[in-house]
């Protein structure tokens, strides 16, 4: 079954014969955690492509002082993994940990490069796999600069129910860059005809 999640995932991608199949799969590896388990911790070296077959992740940064600040979700058939660490071979400066028991497909990401010679469909996946990546990051960053926090979790909210009703609220206010006593003021706030104002992107 999750392999079959995959590949229903790269097919959105690029189209692979059976043989290509055979070869990108042969450098994943099922992996399952219990919850709050750490896959990741920051200042780690270990640079991972994950595709999430079941469960949650959270995302985070370190402050010295030790806060923590949620910066992306990974639920079900999303793809995650440190390509600028990697592709740079640095430290990994966030950590990963589940909020649920967790299944993923894990692949070391210098074995996944390395496909990219071997045929120019899989340097095509390595491409849109970064396009996607990007284009993520670019509209959480735009939500963080342009919207109003109720804007933000509207938002949110709307593109991602299965995460507002599995992730505890404190970690989505870290999200979404307000504190959890503002997110429950936000909240009771609300009206049930409330939507976005704004622009209706958002990761």
């Amino acid at each position: 079954m999750c392999y079959q999640q995959l590949r229903t995932a790269v097919d959105q991608w690029v189209t692979l014969t059976d043989r290509q199949w055979e070869t990108l799969t042969a450098i994943f590896r099922v992996r399952t955690l219990p919850e709050q388990a750490h896959l990741l911790l920051p200042g780690d070296y270990v640079h991972e492509l994950v595709f999430v077959c079941a469960g949650l992740l959270r995302f985070y940064y370190l402050a010295e002082d030790g806060t923590e600040s949620n910066k992306a979700f990974a639920a079900e058939n999303d793809f995650a993994g440190p390509l600028a660490a990697s592709f740079l071979d640095l430290p990994v400066i966030y950590g990963i940990q589940t909020l649920e028991p967790t299944t993923l497909l894990v692949a070391d990401y210098h074995e996944f490069v390395a496909l990219f010679d071997e045929h120019p469909v899989f340097d095509r996946l390595g491409r849109r796999l970064a396009e996607w990546f990007l284009v993520r990051k670019e509209l959480r960053t735009r939500s963080l600069l342009q919207h109003q926090a109720k804007d933000r979790y509207l938002v949110f909210k709307e593109h991602f129910p299965h995460i507002v009703e599995r992730a505890p609220q404190y970690h989505i206010a870290s999200y979404l860059g307000m504190t959890e006593v503002t997110l429950s003021r936000l909240k009771r706030g609300l009206r049930p005809e409330d939507g976005p104002s704004g622009a209706r992107q958002f990761v």
